[in-house]
Formats: C-alpha cells, structure tokens, sequence
C-alpha cells in the first residue's frame, strides 16, 4: 500500500511539474509522404535534447519481422508494439509506474491501426500524465473511408496536421489506391491488405476517378 502510494504522488508530482500541457497529435498523409520518416527524425531530435520518449507501432504491420520502425529511405529504430487487445492506458501507466518515469512524448508510427478505444486510451495518457502522444498514419484506405483509428483521431486530437505530397499531375494526393500486378486500380477487397509500392499508389482525387474508369473500362466484356 505505502509502494502504490508513493508511485502515485510521484505520477502527480510529475504531472504538476509539467502542468499538464500534454497535446494528442494527428499527423496524417497518404502513402510514401514520409510520414514515417518524420517520426524517426522526430525520435533522433529528442533523444539529442535528452527527452524521455517511446516508439510503438501496431502490429498488424508485420513487414517487419523485428520490433522497428523503417522508412522508405532505410532509417530505422526500434519500438514497442501495439497489440490489438491492448490497453494502452494500462500499458503505459504500468511502464510509468514501473521505471518512475513519465515520458515526454510518444510517438506512434501507422496510426490507422489504432481502435476507438485505443485512441481514447492515449487521450486519458495526454491529459492524465501531461504526455505529448504524436500519432502518424493515412486518413483512409483505398476505397476512400476513413480508418477506425483515424476517424477517432480527427474527433479527438488537440491538433491536426496534413503531410502533403504530390500526385504525377502535379495535385495534392488525397487517395491511397490499391493497384493488382498489372498497375490497375482495385475496387474491392479487405480494407486492411498491408503492402508497398507493388499494392499502393497515391494518387489525387480526379487521377483516382479516371484509373477506376479505365480499370473498369477494360475489364468490360464486349460483344461484337
């Protein structure tokens, strides 16, 4: 009792000390932004300040066979995962509780993945402990719809940041298209189909419409 007592004057002392100016951040672009790559730079920067930080990262991403977080451009460092069941406020409150220490920011890569709980779980994380938590990801999926954990990011989320890029027309892409092997425009399938530049192109809205009627347009049985 007196252990669980001092843990939690430290977690309040902690928290006064920082004065709760903790902020939920969603920062989303489409495929190959650098969204990524931003995180990871964001990581170096802190760790050259002497910041207390923590990458995670769902693991529905299993690209990769380690516990790392990897941009296109080969950076990399390691992260804890995020599991689907996971509770995320236990999670970390235990990590808090454990180390006696309370992190300064925590970043997570692929933020889509997320579920509405788990997002309201970095949002009590954020407001009960002064955490700054940065979530990177996409908006929607390749029909277009917003992810179960971008939609609860919007809705809650301190601040919202859009990662631009540019389409091959030369407009801002909005869509994350999935394309099959030969590069045409896919319409159906399961929202989540985890995959680079072989299954994915970002492209603007008007581009995405004209691929689908070409797609289609070519996949239309003609009758002499």
């Amino acid at each position: 009792m007196v252990g669980s007592g001092i843990l939690r004057i430290f977690a309040v002392r902690k928290t006064t000390s920082m004065n709760t100016t903790g902020k939920l951040y969603f920062r989303y672009g489409t495929m190959g932004s650098a969204k990524t790559a931003l995180l990871l730079t964001q990581a170096y920067n802190f760790e050259e300040r002497g910041m207390e930080y923590l990458c995670m990262k769902p693991i529905i991403d299993d690209r990769e066979k380690d516990n790392v977080i990897r941009s296109r451009i080969g950076i990399e460092r390691k992260c804890e995962w995020i599991y689907p069941e996971m509770d995320l406020y236990a999670t970390i409150k235990e990590l808090y509780e454990r180390t006696l220490v309370v992190k300064d920011w925590i970043l997570i890569d692929e933020s889509q993945f997320l579920s509405e709980s788990q997002v309201d779980q970095l949002a009590r994380i954020v407001d009960d402990y002064g955490t700054n938590v940065v979530c990177y990801g996409l908006r929607t999926d390749f029909q277009s719809h917003l992810f179960e954990g971008s939609r609860r990011l919007f809705e809650l989320a301190d601040s919202i940041d859009e990662i631009k890029s540019t389409c091959s027309c030369g407009r801002k892409t909005i869509i994350n298209a999935r394309i099959d092997s030969t590069g045409q425009i896919v319409t159906d399938g399961a929202q989540v189909e985890i995959g680079g530049d072989d299954k994915y192109v970002a492209l603007c809205r008007r581009c995405w419409r004209n691929r689908r009627i070409e797609s289609a347009s070519r996949n239309t049985i003609k009758f002499d």
